[in-house]
């Protein structure tokens, strides 16, 4: 039985798109490049200094030794947003405030995993007027999405010991499989975020992960 449901924050419970100017200042600031809307797209949700050592690599290999350079584009990021969170809070997206009332109407725990650090992290909940009962940011865990590290860690404050009784929800790919690599008893990939139905089908396609339009589609499914 689920007792417990794990969330990514960006694209599953408030609105992803603004965030993507983050990482373009930060490229532009950091690095003095441009990268594409497209690549920050599709890299959304991963962690960021996994995805920076990437990013060095495609688009300035000459710095990718480069002493100390992730953790200032990291620390960059997480200033930048911080920045954006306080002066355009995004909204939270539909059905979002119904679902976490029918979780826990059911008695089900709600907490969340991200790629984003924990303090940017813990403002985006604090400004969402969200609650929880755990929140593991990518800068607490060895690997970002898709291993299953954020799950695990998060199972681990919470004492939890089996997987089958969490349920996971994302929005991207990493999170699908993030989700089905800690052996999720649900896993769920919601179509409000960066990426689309046929994306998020891909990631899920033979295995028991469903896609869904929302969070509130989730719950409804979970909780039957």
């Amino acid at each position: 039985m689920i007792g417990t449901v794990l969330l990514d924050i960006s694209g599953t419970v408030v609105r992803s798109g603004g965030f993507e100017a983050v990482f373009h200042r930060v490229y532009r600031e950091v690095l003095g490049v441009e990268v594409s809307a497209e690549s920050v797209r599709v890299n959304t949700g991963r962690k960021k200094a996994e995805l920076f050592a990437d990013v060095l690599a495609e688009h300035t290999p000459q710095r990718a030794g480069e002493a100390g350079l992730i953790a200032r584009m990291t620390e960059a990021f997480d200033t930048f947003m911080l920045e954006a969170i306080t002066a355009d809070p995004p909204p939270v997206l539909e059905g979002v405030p119904e679902a976490l009332a029918e979780l826990a109407d059911a008695g089900v725990a709600v907490g969340y995993v991200t790629g984003f650090a924990r303090p940017p992290a813990l403002r985006l909940l604090e400004v969402s007027k969200l609650d929880y009962a755990v929140l593991v940011g990518s800068d607490e865990i060895e690997r970002g999405r898709p291993a299953p590290d954020l799950i695990h860690e998060a199972m681990r404050r919470l004492s939890l010991s089996d997987p089958t009784t969490v349920a996971y929800a994302g929005d991207t790919p990493g999170d699908i499989q993030s989700g089905l690599a800690a052996n999720c008893g649900r896993v769920y990939g919601l179509t409000g975020g960066a990426h689309d139905r046929d994306e998020l089908e891909a990631a899920a396609h033979a295995t028991a992960a469903v896609v869904v339009g929302s969070l509130r589609d989730a719950a409804r499914d979970l909780l039957g």
